[in-house]
């Protein structure tokens, strides 16, 4: 009997490790792709400066519940494709669900050149905040600095 009780633990240990690590991998595609995307915006406001915001604003930089948004560095929101309404507000002062001053975070990685920031926010249509990753990016165009940024839910 306790050879197939140590049998199952083994095994039931395996399947939890498989998944971790099948969690990770897709974890691992997901921070690239966001990577990609916030890259490749960023390029098109370093060549385009403003006139890169209405594309921005397309549908082509919308993926599920990721899109890409653009600050500048004093944190005012400059394209916000979930809610245009919400483009001239600065940000500064944002924080997540637990207080994290996020907005200050973002202004933060992008002075730095790029980085990761890590909060609660509900998903869309939800109320409940979940774990969410943004990646933000510094871009320049003539005498304007910007942050780029883009998260996925994990």
């Amino acid at each position: 009997m306790k050879k197939i009780e140590i049998f199952l633990v083994v095994i039931i240990i395996l399947i939890a490790l498989t998944g971790v690590l099948y969690q990770q991998k897709v974890e691992s595609k997901q921070k690239a792709e966001v990577v990609l995307l916030v890259d490749k915006a960023v390029q098109l406001i370093d060549e385009k400066g403003e006139a890169a915001f209405s594309e921005l604003r397309s549908s082509e930089w919308v993926h599920n519940d990721s899109y890409v948004f653009v600050w500048q560095l004093d944190g005012i929101r400059v394209v916000y494709p979930p809610d245009p309404s919400g483009e001239g507000k600065n940000m500064t002062d944002l924080v997540d669900s637990e207080g994290k001053q996020i907005g200050k975070l973002f202004i933060q990685a992008a002075e730095n050149g790029s980085g990761w920031v890590e909060y609660m926010w509900p998903k869309p249509g939800e109320t409940t905040p979940s774990v969410k990753i943004t990646y933000i990016k510094k871009a320049e165009y003539q005498n304007q600095t910007y942050l780029v940024g883009s998260g996925i839910y994990i």
